[in-house]
């Protein structure tokens, strides 16, 4: 058996766990016992566990970019000592040099997305990741406080692994629910707290990809958030929006709504805008593909991910960072129907492809760390 060590938190019960839950139902309804042990106690692995293999899922969580602290690193020498391996699933939601000072205690360091070119893990990064370092070159955008990064080891890049996004996971996501199972996965019902929420991949039939239906031009509800890097691209589409004069200004629809209202608009999108969010890849990208949408998405192609539905002009739209060419494909694509539903089709059959790949992946995964 693998004792799971999670930090039990939306993203994990809901999306990045996923895998881990499938394969244990998977051995039971096989009359097998499940592969898996899950605890949100570092203290009973270090006091009580047996088993040999540990598996971190979103340990060290923090939205900052930041370096382990001095209990943080002793906590992982206990238990480096204690586990003949160590494979950790890192957290952080954008591709970069995170984690890097785990690399001694760890045996796997796995990401949700990696950088495609190895050599930018040699440069050094503000915030530690590629487009926070662009808005902060360009536009002089600072965090407060600042958060530098440095220059990640040499083969930094050979030893991050690639396991899979958030776009394996519950769609469409329940707010409430989800926020009650997190509450009962902490009283140690991690299993439990999941029956809240939504179904994998998406529980709901294929949408109607046709236009003739969808009564909005390009869904652009944005929240700015309040990190200024992260921030900044998302307030520069909405600054290029409001500059728009009629009738161009009238097919973005902007500002806040409620859940279900968001849900209901999206299934009624012709585009849907989708800046970065605390990493690339977002929730938002998932949910325009699964209610049939095209997808709009500052350019992906720094990075590779799993499951990947970024692939140029096949799959989704990329836009320049600074949004100059917002414009001109809103007018292309609005003007072609024909071309904007066989990308949002593309996007949604591939998403589904993927995610039908999800056991090989998670095997071959498990198979990889076990042999070594």
């Amino acid at each position: 058996m693998i004792t799971v060590l999670a930090r039990y938190e939306r993203i994990s019960l809901f999306h990045t766990m996923e895998p881990f839950f499938q394969e244990n139902r998977r051995r039971r309804k096989r009359g097998e016992p499940g592969l898996f042990h899950f605890t949100q106690s570092a203290e009973w692995c270090l006091r009580r566990d047996k088993n040999r293999t540990l598996f971190m899922e979103r340990c060290f969580q923090y939205r900052e970019p930041r370096d382990l602290g001095p209990g943080e690193l002793a906590l992982m020498r206990r238990l480096r000592e204690k586990y003949e391996t160590i494979v950790f699933f890192c957290g952080q939601p954008e591709a970069g040099p995170n984690r890097l000072d785990l690399l001694p205690f760890v045996d796997r360091l796995f990401y949700k997305s990696v950088f495609s070119d190895k050599k930018d893990y040699r440069k050094k990064l503000y915030g530690k990741n590629l487009f926070a370092d662009y808005y902060h070159s360009r536009y002089g955008v600072t965090d407060d406080p600042e958060y530098s990064g440095g220059e990640a080891p040499p083969g930094a890049g050979e030893r991050a692994g690639l396991s899979w996004n958030i776009g394996v996971g519950s769609y469409p996501r329940r707010h409430w629910p989800q926020r009650g199972g997190t509450v009962l996965a902490r009283l140690d019902l991690p299993g439990l707290g999941r029956i809240l929420g939504g179904g994998i991949g998406g529980g709901r039939p294929p949408p109607d990809f046709s236009g003739e239906r969808r009564g909005i031009a390009v869904h652009a509800r944005i929240d700015p958030v309040s990190c200024p890097s992260i921030a900044y691209q998302r307030r520069l589409f909405l600054d290029r929006i409001s500059r728009f004069e009629p009738p161009e200004a009238s097919l973005f629809l902007t500002g806040l709504v409620p859940q279900t209202r968001y849900y209901r608009e999206l299934d009624d999108s012709k585009i849907v805008l989708s800046p970065f969010g605390w990493g690339e890849v977002c929730f938002r990208d998932f949910e325009a593909v699964l209610a049939g949408a095209l997808l709009f998405k500052p350019d992906m192609s720094h990075l590779k991910t799993w499951p990947n539905i970024y692939l140029p002009h096949e799959t989704y739209v990329p836009l320049n960072w600074d949004g100059t060419d917002l414009r001109e494909k809103t007018k292309q694509y609005l003007g072609d129907e024909k071309e904007r539903r066989r990308i949002a089709e593309n996007a949604y059959v591939q998403y589904r492809e993927e995610l039908a790949g999800l056991t090989a992946r998670f095997n071959a995964l498990l198979g990889d760390v076990m042999s070594r």
